[in-house]
C-alpha cells in the first residue's frame, strides 16, 4: 500500500510541475535536486548504515553520533550558502544563488531525521516509517500544488519541499523518541565516531558514485547547454525513473532476502531467478513499450505542447529504463546473494567509467548525444551484469533470453498493431481519442497475445503475489 502511494505520488507531482512550470524553470529545478541530493549524501555519510549493521549502539556513541550529525548538518548548510555563487556561475543561472540560499534550509532540517530513520529501521519499526513516508508524500504533493496556483514558481516548490522535510524531520525525531528508538545524552567523545566512519565512508563512497552515475548527465547538460534544454531532460527522464521505482518498490526489497535463502541450492537459485525475471518482464516490457509508443500523444495532451522536445526522452528512455530493471533490480541481487559484492563494485566502476567518458566527449554536441550515451550506457551495463549473473547459474544465457522472449515478442506485436492503428487513424481522430485507442487496443494486443501462448505464466505470477510463492 505504501508503496502504491509513494509510487502514484511521483509521477503526479512532476505531472503539476510540468503544468505550472517552464522548461526553463525546471531546468533549474533539476540542479536544486542535484545539489540538494549531493549535499544530503555527505551530511549522512554513511552513518546510518552503520547505526543499523552494529549489534547494538551504546547511549555514549548514540549521543556523539547525534552531535556529530547536527554539526555537520550546520557545516553542509553553511557550504552550500557560500558556495551559491560559484555553483550558480558553473551553470550561468545568475537567479540560482538566490534559490540555493533558501535550500540551505533544507540541508539544515534533515540532519537529525536521518539519524533517527535509522535507529526506527534498526528497530524494525517499518509501519512507522511507512505512515511517515505516505505522509511526506501527501504533503509536498499538496504544499506544491498549492504555492504554483499562487504562481510562486520555482520559489514555491522549495518553500513546499522546506515545509514537507521541517514535518517530517518533526515526525521522525517524535516517533524516536516516544518509542524510546535512541536515547540521547549530554555526552560528545570523538574517539566513539571512529568505527561508525570507518564503515560508512565506504558505504558513502558507492552512494557517491552511483549518485553521479544518475546525475552526470544532467550536470554536463547544464553545463554545456541551456536550463531550458536541461529542464526538458530532467522531466523525461526523470517521469520514467518515477515509473520504474513503482513498478521495481513493490518486490526490491524481498528480491534479495529470498535470492540469499537459495544461495546454496543452485538449480533452485537458476529457477528462481529466471522466473523473478520472467515476471518482472511481463509487467515492464508491454508499459515501457507502450509509454515509446504513445509518448506523441500523452505528452502534448497530459503535459502540454510547451513539453513537445521532451517525446523524443520518453521514447528512447523507455527501451533502456525496460533492461534496466531486469538488471538493477535482479541480476545486482543475484550477485550480492552469492556474496559477489566485490564484483558488483569492480562492474560498476568498470561500466560507469566508460559512461563518465563518453558523456564529457560527446555532452557538448546536444541532448540528443547525451540522451544517446545515457541509453547506451544502460544497455551495455544490462548486458555486462546479466553474463556475469548468469555464471552463478545452472543454466545458459540462452535459457535466460527463452524466458523473457514471450513479453518482449509479445511487446513488440503491440507496438506494430498500434503503430498501424495511429497511422490509419491518424487523419481522422484527435490526439486524445487517438491515444485512449492506443491504449485500450494495445492492451487487449497484448492481453491476447499472452493470454493464447503464455497463459501458464499468468496463473503463476497470480500464485507468486497472492501467496508469495515462485511457482
Amino acid at each position: 500500500m505504501k508503496s502504491v502511494l509513494v509510487g502514484i505520488t511521483g509521477p503526479a507531482l512532476l505531472t503539476v510541475k510540468a503544468r505550472f512550470l517552464s522548461p526553463e524553470e525546471f531546468g533549474y529545478i533539476a540542479v536544486i535536486l542535484i545539489i540538494v541530493g549531493l549535499f544530503r549524501l555527505m551530511e549522512s555519510f554513511g552513518i546510518s548504515q552503520a547505526i543499523i549493521q552494529r549489534d547494538e549502539v551504546t547511549i555514549q556513541e548514540s549521543s556523539t553520533l547525534f552531535y556529530f550529525n547536527m554539526l555537520l548538518s550546520i557545516f553542509m548548510a553553511a557550504l552550500l550558502y557560500f558556495f551559491s555563487p560559484l555553483i550558480a556561475s558553473f551553470f550561468s543561472l545568475p537567479i540560482l544563488e538566490e534559490y540555493l540560499r533558501v535550500v540551505c534550509i533544507i540541508v539544515l532540517v534533515t540532519g537529525p531525521s536521518l539519524l533517527f530513520r535509522a535507529y526506527l529501521e534498526k528497530m524494525m519499526l517499518f509501519k512507522f516509517l511507512s505512515l511517515i513516508e505516505i505522509a511526506r508524500a501527501l504533503l509536498n504533493l499538496g504544499f506544491t500544488t498549492f504555492f504554483l496556483v499562487l504562481d510562486w514558481g520555482v520559489l514555491g516548490v522549495i518553500y513546499a519541499q522546506i515545509l514537507t522535510a521541517t514535518l517530517t524531520t518533526l515526525a521522525i525525531t517524535g516517533v524516536a523518541i516516544y518509542l524510546k528508538a535512541a536515547a540521547i545524552s549530554f555526552y560528545f567523545k570523538a574517539s566513539k565516531l571512529i568505527p561508525f566512519l570507518r564503515f560508512g565512508v565506504f558505504v558513502s563512497a558507492k552512494q557517491l558514485m552511483s549518485f553521479a552515475t544518475k546525475r552526470l548527465d544532467e550536470v554536463l547538460i547544464g553545463y554545456f547547454l541551456t536550463s531550458e534544454i536541461l529542464g526538458i531532460y530532467h522531466f523525461g527522464k526523470n517521469m520514467l525513473e518515477k515509473f520504474r521505482s513503482l513498478m521495481t518498490q513493490s518486490f526490491g526489497k524481498v528480491l534479495f532476502p529470498v535470492l540469499t535463502k537459495l544461495k546454496n541450492q543452485p538449480p533452485k537459485l537458476s529457477f528462481a531467478y529466471q522466473r523473478i525475471s520472467r515476471y518482472i518482464a511481463f509487467g515492464a516490457f508491454p508499459v515501457f513499450a507502450g509509454i515509446a509508443v504513445t509518448a506523441h500523444l500523452f505528452v502534448p495532451v497530459l503535459f502540454g505542447e510547451q513539453w513537445n522536445d521532451s517525446i523524443i526522452i520518453f521514447q528512447v528512455f523507455s527501451v533502456a529504463v525496460s533492461l534496466l530493471i531486469l538488471t538493477t533490480a535482479v541480476s545486482t541481487s543475484l550477485l550480492y546473494a552469492v556474496n559477489k559484492p566485490d564484483q558488483v563494485f569492480y562492474l560498476d566502476a568498470a561500466t560507469n567509467t566508460i559512461y563518465f567518458l563518453t558523456l564529457l566527449l560527446f555532452a557538448s554536441e546536444g541532448m540528443l548525444a547525451v540522451l544517446l550515451a545515457y541509453s547506451g550506457y544502460v544497455i551495455y551495463k544490462s548486458v555486462i551484469f546479466q553474463i556475469y549473473a548468469n555464471k552463478q547459474l545452472t543454466d545458459s544465457i540462452f535459457s535466460y533470453i527463452s524466458a523473457v522472449s514471450t513479453p518482449a515478442a509479445s511487446s513488440c506485436v503491440m507496438v506494430i498493431v498500434v503503430l498501424v492503428f495511429q497511422l490509419i487513424s491518424n487523419m481522422v481522430l484527435s490526439s486524445s481519442i487517438q491515444l485512449v485507442g492506443s491504449i485500450t487496443i494495445g492492451i487487449m494486443v497484448y492481453v491476447s497475445m499472452i493470454w493464447f501462448f503464455a497463459w501458464e505464466t499468468l496463473l503463476q505470477i497470480k500464485t507468486a503475489l497472492t501467496k508469495g510463492e515462485i511457482a
